[in-house]
């Protein structure tokens, strides 16, 4: 039996292929189609639902050895295979040339997966999401005669593959073939050095943290702090504003210990950097209206030190026995009152415990960069968002998983009742993020709207999805619950 980070997935395949080069991931899958095996691929084993690892599994092709970082002085670009993982390819970009990829926190996570649904995390308001510096990528793709073929798709605008690269700029995993090589150049990037091709971050990293206990926070003091943390998103995210440069994960803590907790960082150290830093961080201080656990901890720290502190609970992303849920939701606007209420009266008010404290909802800033890029230049649709959510709940034993999957399904159900117990795209609402999968959003037990799942994650960039599909993918041989559909 094989499984992934979450253990509530498991599979019995016949057979686990570790390629090394693209030659031999075609060769696996020219065997699986020509057999007629159900395939799947793997880079980090990350992914929150069953598409990797589930009964009908035949085949899994395991992308961990293909984790190589170079740069490619034709390209003019860093080639990034997709069996790295995320702390790996960190630190190799900035010892390596002293640039970075903005990209999710996670160590553990494979850059194969976290690529394809867009790629958010810290850097996004400064440096965008990784697909926004996505020049091209390699995919083994299967054609309508089962013929099995490597094809690399790029941005030019004048390359016949375009619609592969849009179609993988953010069209999610599984859905079009198997990405053995990304190759990464921010789109405005002149020049042949290396470090005028990526992100150059500051050597060191200013980061903050509050923390504010439920039993001090009361449901008027969570709607300012709400309030007020969606409007300064709102009022800091466009050009030239310098506190878009400002990144946070503000989270959410439920049960009788519970508490609220914000971390904010910003990439440069100099003494002006700081000094918005702590002015955001007051500024929240102040709205929420009760007394943080002490000061705020505001530390200097090198780039890569940030980054290992804000990937945060080690635990969580190292242990391999847990099994878990998740939603997410993106937010144009701040939560509204019937939300914020919702939220108040099942994270406070709630007895739900998670004996090992880990269950959270988190919302990721975004705005800043993100929101430069129209909704239609990829795949990704959500560019008018100032927020990311996923609600991430884990435990250990099977025993407890329908007490911990209903406490999610109410939640998110209850903070949605407005829109049938789903973020229908609306002024506040703006759907879902396919890295963070939720085959609940395809059932109507949970998704009572008139809103089908493709648009949650899609909105109207789905109908171009089903051509690429069509075009890449047309005997639907890479396929799971929630992948893109051939056109009818």
């Amino acid at each position: 039996m094989t499984s992934g980070y979450n253990n509530r997935w498991s599979a019995q395949p016949e057979q686990v292929l570790f390629p090394t080069s693209t030659a031999q991931v075609v060769a696996a899958v020219q065997k699986a189609v020509n057999e007629k095996k159900k395939l799947t691929v793997r880079s980090g084993g990350h992914c929150y639902e069953d598409f990797v690892y589930n009964a009908e599994v035949e085949v899994i092709v395991d992308m961990s050895l293909m984790n190589e970082v170079s740069f490619d002085e034709k390209r003019r670009a860093f080639m990034i295979e997709p069996g790295i993982k995320l702390r790996e390819m960190y630190e190799q970009l900035y010892r390596g040339w002293g640039v970075t990829l903005p990209s999710g926190y996670c160590p553990l996570v494979g850059v194969g997966g976290q690529v394809t649904g867009g790629g958010t995390g810290m850097y996004a308001r400064s440096f965008g999401l990784t697909i926004d510096n996505m020049y091209a990528a390699e995919v083994v793709v299967v054609g309508k005669d089962g013929k099995v073929r490597s094809v690399v798709a790029t941005r030019e605008k004048d390359d016949p593959n375009r619609d592969l690269w849009w179609a993988v700029a953010g069209g999610g995993g599984g859905n079009f073939g198997i990405i053995t090589r990304y190759w990464m150049r921010a789109p405005q990037a002149t020049g042949n050095a290396p470090k005028e091709l990526l992100p150059v971050p500051s050597e060191q990293v200013i980061t903050a943290h509050y923390k504010w206990p439920w039993d001090k926070v009361s449901r008027k003091d969570l709607g300012n702090l709400l309030a007020k943390h969606g409007q300064w998103h709102l009022d800091n995210s466009g050009k030239g504003n310098e506190n878009r440069r400002i990144g946070s994960y503000l989270s959410f803590f439920p049960g009788p210990k519970g508490r609220i907790e914000l971390w904010a960082y910003m990439d440069g150290s100099d003494a002006h950097s700081e000094k918005l830093v702590r002015a955001y961080m007051d500024d929240m201080n102040k709205a929420v209206g009760a007394a943080a656990d002490g000061p705020p901890d505001v530390q200097k720290l090198s780039f890569l030190r940030a980054y290992n502190l804000n990937a945060g609970r080690g635990d969580v992303f190292m242990n391999p026995t847990l099994r878990g849920e998740h939603r997410s939701a993106y937010l144009r606007k701040p939560f509204n009152d019937f939300q914020i209420d919702a939220l108040y009266r099942n994270m406070a008010e709630t007895d739900y415990q998670n004996e090992f404290d880990l269950a959270w909802l988190v919302l990721t800033s975004l705005g800043g960069k993100v929101n430069d890029v129209a909704s239609d230049a990829t795949a990704f649709p959500q560019r008018d968002s100032i927020f990311q959510l996923l609600w991430e709940i884990h435990w250990m034993d099977e025993k407890d998983d329908d007490k911990h999957v209903t406490w999610t399904r109410k939640i998110y159900s209850d903070m949605y009742a407005e829109t049938g117990g789903v973020p229908v795209p609306n002024r506040v609402n703006a759907g879902c993020y396919i890295n963070y999968p939720d085959s609940d959003v395809a059932d109507p037990r949970f998704n009572k709207s008139d809103t089908p799942w493709s648009e949650l994650y899609y909105g109207g960039n789905y109908p171009k999805l089903q051509r690429a599909k069509a075009k890449w993918d047309p005997t639907n041989f890479f396929n799971h619950r929630l992948s893109i559909r051939l056109p009818e």
